[in-house]
């Protein structure tokens, strides 16, 4: 039985100010039958229901089946609705991340990919203009207009970019772009509501002529009578920003009617941008409103925390399972070529040497089935043990942390994040101590590693002087706690550096293992102060009797060098 599946993917609505990105529908077609991917079947499913964690899993788990029958547009749809559930919970990192993976499954001289190529680059924008960075989110709404097959499709990604300018403060190029939107847009149409109000609220900040009330009145009364609530309140919240500053009693009005359909759509954003907006307007009741505000933002933030680290959980879990069942395949594998190589050795020296060549098989079986039975034990012993700290350390302390959310009507948010973040540092010692007790031997490899891991089209590793001889003296417990420390650099980087280079060097040194790190990133105002993680990095060097020295300032990056003594032969 065949039938035809509709994947609705959803891009990001996101709100800047008193604009807003418009949501984006892609449609794609698939003929699929339905016992060939029941993980697609089942995501889908579960997606349509609202479930959009147990939708990730499976789209997860369904993309690595697309990959393996070598179904690329399909494994594409699965990783971009999983950025897109990223995004939708802020993740906005994973989200990039994601989609990136997405794009190298899609190929622009196909052109049954060129839509899906398109909302994949749309959706890299609201995922980049998420966390700010709006000249990279420019750049792929180009992108997604370039590649766009259908013109309402590349009409809203022309919006979604006009729509970061503004935010960018970049208001004629908005402009032109949402004049051009106008024009091209059928009054019929749902979407020349939202066309006439972007174009009136971004021409009255260069034009001081215009008078933009009639137009967003106009806007205004259209999207009330298709009941677009979300497009309501978009318009009400230019109305506000024009009359703020001209007209205090209009702001007031449009400020409450704009926090009263917020309250009623129950939209945590627009129920935020509204109590901010009657905290600016009312002054003799700002107290009430910012209680008001705090606590929806709290609100948020403490939601957001939650999924992130549920959909972390849920990545590390998928991956960990793809790492087993990559093992058990190597097994498999190396089971069949030994047999298969023991069968040629056999069949070619069986008239030779027949009775010492059964001696030597026989031999050589038990050997080896004690030597894998021996790593399948070490093998078997580790991961009981991480799992054990794992459950321990992460999956109880964060059981600890939801019941504090749970029965507390009050709670520190500091505390929540401290421990949060213990939890996480933990989770990170665990997944390299495990790491290391399977593999010893190859620890340049393992810092090369280790170091490109973090690499990607964005930012370039350099690597000098990571030469194997320069780790010969050091202990077991002191390449652990090195490759925490350089991890914990190259975390930090990620996080906050903007860096797009950086660089490692390694050399002996009077006994010495000096150890230089750069990037050329943002750098910070006050190197003084230094978070948790550089704090641990230098904790750490102390106990191994090391020196660590941080240098930076804002706009010229961050310098770190660390020198590690070496054990004398």
């Amino acid at each position: 039985m065949r039938f035809q599946i509709i994947t609705l993917l959803f891009s990001i609505i996101l709100f800047f100010g008193c604009h807003s990105k418009s949501p984006q529908f892609a449609e794609i077609d698939a003929e699929l039958t339905v016992d060939s991917n029941s993980n697609f079947s089942k995501a889908n499913s579960f997606l349509e229901l609202g479930m959009n964690d147990s939708s990730f899993v499976y789209f997860d788990l369904a993309s690595d089946d697309f990959i393996q029958a070598g179904d690329s547009l399909h494994a594409a749809i699965c990783l971009i609705q999983m950025a897109i559930t990223l995004s939708e919970e802020a993740d906005y990192y994973a989200a990039q991340e994601t989609s990136l993976e997405a794009d190298k499954l899609l190929d622009t001289a196909n052109k049954a990919h060129l839509d899906l190529l398109s909302f994949n680059y749309n959706s890299l924008g609201n995922a980049i203009s998420g966390y700010g960075d709006n000249e990279a989110a420019i750049f792929y709404y180009d992108l997604a207009v370039k590649y766009a097959v259908n013109k309402d499709h590349a009409q809203t990604y022309k919006n979604n970019k006009a729509v970061t300018l503004f935010e960018a403060k970049r208001f004629k190029e908005a402009f032109l772009i949402h004049k051009e939107n106008l024009k091209s847009a059928d009054r019929k149409d749902k979407n020349y509501a939202r066309c006439l109000s972007n174009y009136a609220n971004t021409r009255w900040r260069i034009d001081e002529a215009y008078n933009p009330l009639p137009d967003l009145h106009t806007a205004l009364k259209i999207r009330e009578f298709e009941s677009d609530d979300l497009g309501v309140n978009s318009t009400l919240s230019h109305l506000f920003e024009y009359h703020d500053g001209r007209n205090l009693d209009s702001a007031k009005i449009y400020a409450s009617k704009s926090y009263a359909l917020a309250n009623k759509i129950q939209f945590s954003t627009d129920q935020i941008n509204a109590a901010e907006k009657l905290i600016r307007v009312n002054s003799d009741s700002s107290k009430y409103y910012f209680e008001i505000y705090k606590h929806l933002s709290d609100s948020v933030r403490t939601a957001r925390l939650k999924a992130k680290n549920q959909y972390a959980l849920i990545r590390y879990e998928a991956e960990k399972n793809k790492i087993d069942n990559l093992k058990l395949q190597k097994d498999v594998l190396d089971r069949d070529l030994r047999i298969s190589k023991e069968r040629i050795i056999m069949v070619a020296v069986i008239g030779f040497v027949l009775s010492a060549l059964t001696f030597f098989i026989l031999w050589a079986q038990r050997r080896k089935q004690r030597i894998t039975m021996e790593a399948e034990n070490k093998v078997k012993e580790i991961q009981l043990t991480t799992s054990k700290k794992v459950h321990d350390v992460v999956a109880n302390g964060i059981y600890r942390v939801m019941t504090e959310l749970e029965y507390k009507d009050e709670f520190d948010k500091s505390e929540i994040l401290d421990k949060l973040e213990v939890m996480y540092e933990k989770s990170r010692d665990i997944s390299y101590e495990s790491s290391k007790e399977m593999c010893e031997e190859s620890f340049a490899t393992d810092v090369s590693t280790l170091i490109r891991s973090f690499a990607n089209e964005n930012i370039h590793m350099f690597i000098v002087g990571n030469d194997p001889h320069l780790w010969h003296n050091l202990s077991k417990n002191a390449k652990n706690d090195l490759l925490i420390i350089l991890q914990e650099i190259l975390v930090n980087m990620r996080k906050h550096s903007q860096a797009n280079e950086v660089i490692f060097r390694f050399e002996e040194r009077n006994n010495y293992l000096h150890i230089l790190y750069q990037d050329n990133g943002v750098g910070l105002t006050n190197p003084k102060k230094m978070g948790n993680g550089i704090r641990n990095t230098g904790n750490r060097m102390e106990r191994l009797k090391g020196k660590f020295n941080f240098a930076s300032e804002k706009g010229k990056g961050v310098k770190i060098e660390m020198n590690l003594p070496l054990p004398q032969n």
